[in-house]
């Protein structure tokens, strides 16, 4: 008698279902319309960011829509402020597009990050050793320089630098 048996279909995970959140929230009435939401959210958002100048626009957040009421989240009091002065453009623009919006509420999340700075961070500087030329120039004005102050900043650079060179 075996204890193990071959089931003679492919397995769900074989057959590729439920691969992505999308699909596996699409099989649901409930968790379709959680779906629906969502997209609805992102859209207004991105019509939102569109419409008004970058730092302002990539800030809100839309976190609610209810009976007509647009609920709006920034980050902080400054970007409320702004949003407040663009209501009627944010209105005027959504009834255009088709959204149902009747109202439009600020709600301040201070722990809210701006997408549009988080997103496009610096990248990271990466120090190169100094030339031959541009070491003896420092060196020579670390010597003859009278500030003390700029004479050891130099010494330090300078022994950075001989360091990066070493490694």
């Amino acid at each position: 008698m075996a204890l193990f048996y071959k089931k003679n279909a492919a397995s769900r995970r074989d057959r590729g279902e439920g691969k992505t959140a999308a699909n596996w929230l699409g099989h649901d009435t409930r968790r379709a319309r959680l779906l629906e939401t969502a997209e609805q959210f992102s859209l207004i958002q991105g019509l939102i960011a569109q419409a008004l100048q970058l730092p302002v626009g990539h800030a809100c957040r839309v976190v609610g829509l209810e009976n007509g009421t647009l609920t709006i989240a920034v980050p902080s009091a400054a970007h409320a402020a702004k949003i407040r002065q663009l209501t009627t453009t944010i209105h005027q623009l959504l009834v255009a597009k088709g959204q149902r919006v009747d109202q439009i509420r600020i709600k301040i999340q201070t722990g809210l990050k701006n997408a549009a700075i988080t997103t496009t961070s610096t990248p990271p500087i990466t120090a190169r050793p100094l030339g031959a030329q541009a070491r003896d120039a420092l060196l020579e004005l670390q010597q003859t320089t009278d500030n003390r102050q700029l004479a050891e900043t130099l010494a330090r650079m300078l022994e950075k630098n001989q360091a990066k060179r070493q490694s």
